[in-house]
């Protein structure tokens, strides 16, 4: 800005002229801020540039993919085994009927155990820490080939099933006397 200009913008303010000392130091203090601030303005533009560039390139390049040797495949591995142990009760006469938790039992009946399992899998079943039967069932319904018979005096006992994705277990109350 000249100094004809300087005094013609201080003339729009209400005509006052200032005088020729201050309008050079004014001049003079307007170019160095323009020359510092174009600096910055310079700098400040650079560094955003320089921001979206890299910013782009995260947004653009693909991300790396590994090696498909060592991949895993996810969803079509095995799953665990689906087992469910239903109880049924032979009495002495024969007679077959369903098992109940909340009912005791008499000396002379006999627990007899079906499980159900999706696929083919070994199972161990016991009565309380004693194995009764150890097997592999095979998919679908499957009678264990031994019963469990009650005896007199007997207490509460609690039968597990175990090999599938959870453990099976059934409460016996104590037998009649």
């Amino acid at each position: 800005m000249t100094d004809a200009e300087l005094d013609a913008s201080f003339a729009d303010l209400g005509g006052l002229a200032p005088s020729p000392q201050l309008s050079a130091r004014t001049l003079e203090a307007v170019r160095r801020e323009r020359a510092a601030g174009g600096w910055r303005v310079r700098i400040l533009a650079g560094v955003g540039m320089a921001a979206m560039a890299a910013l782009s390139l995260l947004v653009v390049t693909p991300p790396e993919r590994g090696d498909p040797a060592t991949m895993v495949e996810r969803g079509s591995g095995e799953s665990a085994v689906a087992v469910d142990l239903r109880v049924a009760v032979r009495r002495p006469t024969g007679e077959l009927a369903r098992f109940a938790a909340n009912e005791r039992y008499a000396a002379g009946d006999t627990l007899m155990f079906r499980i159900h399992t999706s696929t083919a899998t070994s199972l161990t079943l016991r009565r309380d820490d004693v194995v009764l039967w150890e097997g592999t069932a095979p998919g679908g319904a499957f009678d264990v080939p031994v019963g469990y018979t009650l005896e007199a005096g007997e207490g509460p006992a609690v039968f597990t099933l175990s090999g599938g994705a959870e453990l099976q277990r059934v409460f016996v109350p104590a037998v009649m006397p």
